[in-house]
């Protein structure tokens, strides 16, 4: 037994706690099940205590876990606000202000305002990184990044998320492919079409919205194929016509010889993306502040 407890540790006992299964706790924390169930036993070795009492379906929580889960949630909470006030006390990230954005959407679908943020802040640096959605939500818990343009429907618990713009889905089709010759498609159309997706564990939180729509319209692709990271190759393999892609409408900005984008018919339209910012609630620096004063659309 042991006082030394790692916080990463009571944040996967918290979201265990609130999931009550290790699949859907791993899945939160953008983990796999074996790091978690490590952490948890490690845990309940360090207090000389059992947090979990194992069933069929998942956990419950034992005394022990009840009385710890509020303790937990304080420190937690006490943490966030002890960075808060280190950076604040620092100038921000030590006079450096860090901005991510999703690299599945195109960059025209999100605000620049690296300069006229510049601007405001002379003598602090301003840094901007791309990465897929759920790696920035991970920086910005991890005190790395300040705030980030993610795809919606990405999971964001304990952070603060605001809704920035919101576009439908469309095809991106082979230019010469049969499909390319209609103004409108539908989902039954791409039914016995090789279709690229990408893996629930990239985001699980878009893949599940998206299923949830394919379930609702009652569509099941006959061939899906593992869609690579960068939209430029994507778009490089489909003008090769090796296969069909959902993607946000913004895209339909880059031009690619070989590629054609469709959109859905009324009836079938309903499956969106978008963008939202993300940040820490009680990130207090003003260069944040100023950040989304900016961004704020126009009326």
């Amino acid at each position: 037994m042991t006082d030394a407890i790692d916080l990463r540790q009571f944040r996967y006992f918290i979201a265990l706690s609130e999931t009550l299964n290790f699949g859907r706790a791993a899945a939160r924390l953008f983990i796999s099940q074996p790091p978690l169930s490590r952490q948890i036993r490690q845990l309940e070795d360090d207090l000389g205590v059992q947090l979990f009492e194992r069933t069929r379906t998942g956990v419950i929580l034992t005394a022990a876990g009840q009385a710890l889960l509020p303790e937990a949630r304080k420190t937690l909470a006490q943490a966030q606000k002890a960075i808060a006030a280190a950076r604040a006390s620092a100038g921000s990230h030590a006079n450096q202000f860090v901005i991510g954005y999703t690299t599945v959407l195109d960059r025209s679908a999100i605000p620049d305002v690296t300069d006229a943020l510049q601007q405001q802040f002379p003598t602090c640096r301003i840094v901007v990184k791309g990465k897929h959605s759920i790696s920035l939500v991970r920086d910005i818990n991890n005190g790395a990044m300040d705030a980030a343009f993610i795809g919606l429907h990405t999971e964001t618990r304990g952070l603060t998320q605001q809704t920035l713009k919101e576009e439908p889905m469309i095809a991106a089709l082979p230019a010469r492919h049969p499909l390319a010759r209609k103004r409108h498609i539908s989902f039954q159309d791409l039914a016995d079409q090789p279709l690229f997706h990408f893996e629930r564990r990239l985001n699980p939180g878009f893949h599940d919205h998206c299923q949830a729509f394919f379930d609702s319209i009652q569509f099941t692709p006959a061939t899906l194929l593992p869609e690579p990271d960068d939209h430029h190759i994507l778009l490089g393999l489909i003008a090769e016509g090796q296969g069909i892609a959902l993607l946000p409408a913004s895209l339909h900005n880059v031009k690619r010889q070989g590629v054609v984008f469709r959109r859905f018919r009324p009836q079938d339209q309903g499956l969106t993306a978008g963008v939202a910012v993300a940040y820490a609630g009680d990130n207090q620096s003003p260069v944040l502040r100023a950040f989304l004063d900016l961004i704020q659309p126009q009326s």
